[in-house]
Protein backbone atom coordinates (compact mmCIF):
# COMPACT_ATOMS: atom_id res chain seq x y z
CA UNK A 1 0.00 0.00 0.00
CA UNK A 2 1.37 3.40 -0.99
CA UNK A 3 0.44 6.97 -0.08
CA UNK A 4 1.29 9.71 -2.59
CA UNK A 5 3.35 12.50 -1.01
CA UNK A 6 4.19 14.34 -4.23
CA UNK A 7 4.52 13.67 -7.92
CA UNK A 8 7.85 11.90 -7.36
CA UNK A 9 7.42 10.41 -3.88
CA UNK A 10 5.49 7.44 -2.60
CA UNK A 11 5.12 6.42 1.02
CA UNK A 12 5.26 2.65 1.52
CA UNK A 13 2.88 1.97 4.42
CA UNK A 14 3.95 -1.67 4.68
CA UNK A 15 7.59 -0.71 5.10
CA UNK A 16 6.68 1.81 7.76
CA UNK A 17 4.55 -0.67 9.70
CA UNK A 18 7.20 -3.36 9.28
CA UNK A 19 9.85 -1.12 10.83
CA UNK A 20 8.18 -1.37 14.26
CA UNK A 21 5.21 -3.76 14.05
CA UNK A 22 4.73 -4.14 17.81
CA UNK A 23 4.68 -0.37 18.44
CA UNK A 24 2.32 0.29 15.54
CA UNK A 25 0.06 -2.59 16.60
CA UNK A 26 -0.14 -1.25 20.16
CA UNK A 27 -0.88 2.27 18.94
CA UNK A 28 -3.56 0.92 16.59
CA UNK A 29 -5.17 -0.99 19.46
CA UNK A 30 -5.09 2.13 21.64
CA UNK A 31 -6.71 4.23 18.91
CA UNK A 32 -9.49 1.68 18.40
CA UNK A 33 -9.96 1.37 22.18
CA UNK A 34 -10.26 5.14 22.65
CA UNK A 35 -12.80 5.36 19.83
CA UNK A 36 -14.75 2.43 21.31
CA UNK A 37 -14.80 3.96 24.81
CA UNK A 38 -15.97 7.28 23.41
CA UNK A 39 -18.75 5.84 21.25
CA UNK A 40 -19.95 3.43 23.96
CA UNK A 41 -20.07 6.22 26.54
CA UNK A 42 -21.97 8.55 24.23
CA UNK A 43 -24.53 5.85 23.47
CA UNK A 44 -25.04 4.72 27.08
CA UNK A 45 -24.62 7.98 29.01
CA UNK A 46 -27.65 9.92 27.82
CA UNK A 47 -30.06 12.05 29.83
CA UNK A 48 -33.12 10.17 28.57
CA UNK A 49 -31.61 6.90 29.83
CA UNK A 50 -30.23 8.20 33.14
CA UNK A 51 -33.41 10.06 34.18
CA UNK A 52 -36.31 9.25 31.84
CA UNK A 53 -38.98 11.93 31.59
CA UNK A 54 -41.89 9.57 32.29
CA UNK A 55 -40.10 8.13 35.32
CA UNK A 56 -39.48 11.59 36.77
CA UNK A 57 -43.13 12.54 36.25
CA UNK A 58 -44.47 9.43 37.99
CA UNK A 59 -41.93 9.65 40.81
CA UNK A 60 -42.68 13.30 41.50
CA UNK A 61 -46.40 12.52 41.66
CA UNK A 62 -45.87 9.71 44.19
CA UNK A 63 -43.56 11.82 46.35
CA UNK A 64 -46.00 14.73 46.39
CA UNK A 65 -48.72 12.32 47.54
CA UNK A 66 -46.44 10.93 50.24
CA UNK A 67 -46.74 7.40 48.85
CA UNK A 68 -43.15 6.42 49.63
CA UNK A 69 -43.67 2.67 49.38
CA UNK A 70 -44.88 2.97 45.78
CA UNK A 71 -42.13 5.49 45.05
CA UNK A 72 -39.51 3.08 46.37
CA UNK A 73 -41.00 0.28 44.29
CA UNK A 74 -40.90 2.51 41.21
CA UNK A 75 -37.24 3.34 41.90
CA UNK A 76 -36.45 -0.34 42.33
CA UNK A 77 -37.87 -0.98 38.86
CA UNK A 78 -36.27 2.11 37.29
CA UNK A 79 -32.70 0.84 36.81
CA UNK A 80 -31.26 4.29 36.17
CA UNK A 81 -28.98 6.70 38.02
CA UNK A 82 -31.76 8.96 39.30
CA UNK A 83 -33.81 6.03 40.61
CA UNK A 84 -30.77 4.73 42.50
CA UNK A 85 -30.24 8.08 44.23
CA UNK A 86 -33.89 8.58 45.18
CA UNK A 87 -34.19 5.00 46.40
CA UNK A 88 -31.25 5.59 48.72
CA UNK A 89 -32.94 8.76 49.96
CA UNK A 90 -36.19 6.91 50.63
CA UNK A 91 -34.34 4.14 52.45
CA UNK A 92 -32.53 6.56 54.78
CA UNK A 93 -35.25 9.21 55.21
CA UNK A 94 -36.04 8.06 58.77
CA UNK A 95 -32.47 8.95 59.84
CA UNK A 96 -32.91 12.64 59.14
CA UNK A 97 -32.31 14.98 56.19
CA UNK A 98 -28.55 15.33 56.70
CA UNK A 99 -27.95 11.58 56.79
CA UNK A 100 -30.27 11.14 53.82
CA UNK A 101 -28.39 13.71 51.72
CA UNK A 102 -24.99 12.26 52.67
CA UNK A 103 -26.20 8.79 51.72
CA UNK A 104 -27.47 10.04 48.36
CA UNK A 105 -24.16 11.80 47.64
CA UNK A 106 -22.18 8.68 48.53
CA UNK A 107 -24.42 6.55 46.34
CA UNK A 108 -24.04 9.03 43.48
CA UNK A 109 -20.25 8.83 43.70
CA UNK A 110 -20.36 5.04 43.77
CA UNK A 111 -22.68 4.72 40.77
CA UNK A 112 -20.82 7.31 38.67
CA UNK A 113 -17.43 5.67 39.25
CA UNK A 114 -17.71 3.64 36.03
CA UNK A 115 -18.13 6.82 33.95
CA UNK A 116 -15.08 8.47 35.52
CA UNK A 117 -13.05 5.31 34.97
CA UNK A 118 -13.73 5.55 31.24
CA UNK A 119 -12.45 9.11 31.27
CA UNK A 120 -9.39 7.93 33.18
CA UNK A 121 -8.70 5.30 30.52
CA UNK A 122 -8.84 7.94 27.79
CA UNK A 123 -6.48 10.13 29.80
CA UNK A 124 -4.06 7.20 30.18
CA UNK A 125 -4.07 6.72 26.40
CA UNK A 126 -3.31 10.44 25.95
CA UNK A 127 -0.24 10.04 28.17
CA UNK A 128 1.01 6.64 27.00
CA UNK A 129 0.54 6.97 23.20
CA UNK A 130 3.20 9.67 22.54
CA UNK A 131 5.63 7.97 24.93
CA UNK A 132 5.14 4.67 23.11
CA UNK A 133 5.62 6.40 19.76
CA UNK A 134 8.82 8.05 20.98
CA UNK A 135 10.07 4.68 22.23
CA UNK A 136 9.59 3.24 18.75
CA UNK A 137 11.55 6.12 17.23
CA UNK A 138 14.41 5.80 19.72
CA UNK A 139 14.64 2.05 19.15
CA UNK A 140 14.63 2.62 15.37
CA UNK A 141 17.41 5.20 15.66
CA UNK A 142 19.44 2.88 17.88
CA UNK A 143 19.35 0.10 15.30
CA UNK A 144 20.01 2.58 12.48
CA UNK A 145 23.23 3.84 14.10
CA UNK A 146 24.31 0.50 15.53
CA UNK A 147 26.47 -0.40 12.52
CA UNK A 148 29.32 2.15 12.44
CA UNK A 149 31.08 0.63 9.40
CA UNK A 150 28.94 2.10 6.66
CA UNK A 151 29.37 2.86 2.99
CA UNK A 152 27.85 5.79 1.11
CA UNK A 153 24.95 3.60 0.03
CA UNK A 154 24.29 2.43 3.55
CA UNK A 155 24.34 6.02 4.80
CA UNK A 156 21.59 6.87 2.33
CA UNK A 157 19.65 3.86 3.58
CA UNK A 158 20.30 5.09 7.12
CA UNK A 159 18.46 8.36 6.51
CA UNK A 160 15.60 6.49 4.87
CA UNK A 161 15.41 4.28 7.95
CA UNK A 162 15.39 7.29 10.26
CA UNK A 163 12.50 8.77 8.33
CA UNK A 164 10.54 5.57 8.79
CA UNK A 165 11.47 5.37 12.49
CA UNK A 166 10.04 8.84 13.16
CA UNK A 167 6.67 7.50 11.97
CA UNK A 168 5.98 5.91 15.36
CA UNK A 169 6.22 9.31 17.05
CA UNK A 170 3.89 10.81 14.47
CA UNK A 171 1.32 8.06 14.97
CA UNK A 172 1.68 8.28 18.76
CA UNK A 173 0.90 11.99 18.63
CA UNK A 174 -2.07 11.43 16.34
CA UNK A 175 -3.50 8.79 18.69
CA UNK A 176 -2.91 11.07 21.70
CA UNK A 177 -4.60 14.06 20.03
CA UNK A 178 -7.64 12.00 19.06
CA UNK A 179 -7.87 10.52 22.56
CA UNK A 180 -7.62 14.02 24.05
CA UNK A 181 -10.50 15.20 21.85
CA UNK A 182 -12.56 12.18 22.92
CA UNK A 183 -11.65 12.81 26.59
CA UNK A 184 -12.60 16.50 26.45
CA UNK A 185 -15.94 16.00 24.72
CA UNK A 186 -16.87 13.06 26.93
CA UNK A 187 -15.87 14.88 30.13
CA UNK A 188 -18.10 17.79 29.14
CA UNK A 189 -20.97 15.36 28.54
CA UNK A 190 -20.44 13.55 31.86
CA UNK A 191 -20.14 16.72 33.96
CA UNK A 192 -23.20 18.31 32.34
CA UNK A 193 -25.37 15.21 32.69
CA UNK A 194 -24.32 14.50 36.28
CA UNK A 195 -25.09 18.11 37.19
CA UNK A 196 -28.58 17.71 35.75
CA UNK A 197 -29.09 14.48 37.68
CA UNK A 198 -27.85 16.10 40.89
CA UNK A 199 -30.21 19.06 40.51
CA UNK A 200 -33.17 16.78 39.80
CA UNK A 201 -32.29 14.54 42.75
CA UNK A 202 -32.10 17.54 45.08
CA UNK A 203 -35.46 18.79 43.84
CA UNK A 204 -37.12 15.41 44.38
CA UNK A 205 -35.42 14.85 47.74
CA UNK A 206 -37.04 18.05 49.00
CA UNK A 207 -40.40 16.26 48.60
CA UNK A 208 -39.30 13.43 50.89
CA UNK A 209 -40.45 14.04 54.44
CA UNK A 210 -39.27 12.09 57.42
Amino acid sequence: MYIVLSASQLLDVRSIFGSAPIIYALLSIMSVASLGIWLYSLLTFRTKDIMPKEFRKNLRSLLEQGDYSQAEMLCNQGHNLLSTLIQMGLTTRSLGPEVMMDAMKSEGKRVSTAFWQRLSLLNDIVIIAPMLGLLGTVIGMFYAFYDVNRSIESINALFDGLGIAVGTTVMGLIVAILAMIFHTTLKYRVVLTLSQVENEALTLSALIRR
